[in-house]
């Protein structure tokens, strides 16, 4: 991971915990609110219904419609999806 990036780790119970290097951005969609999440944004953790992509230099990857939680703090952001 270089200074410039983002590590993201997300959880689910289909694939368990996969974690990504490299990101730029991770844009969330929700019922409420719309967040872009950039290198050194604020600790924020929060409830999610709604849409995350994880825009990386060699990852694009979007989750649609889903239902769960997170915490971004120190460059790490963490997604636990639920089923």
């Amino acid at each position: 991971m270089t200074n410039n990036d983002i590590k993201v780790r997300v959880f689910d119970m289909t694939h368990g915990l996969v974690e990504y290097d490299n990101i730029k951005s991770i844009r969330i969609v929700s019922k409420d609110y719309n967040l872009l999440i950039m290198k050194d944004y604020l600790s924020i953790i929060g409830q999610i219904v709604g849409n995350v992509d994880i825009i990386g230099k060699d990852v694009n990857i979007s989750f649609k419609q889903i239902k769960g939680f997170y915490m971004n703090s120190n460059n790490v952001f963490n997604l636990m999806i639920e089923e």
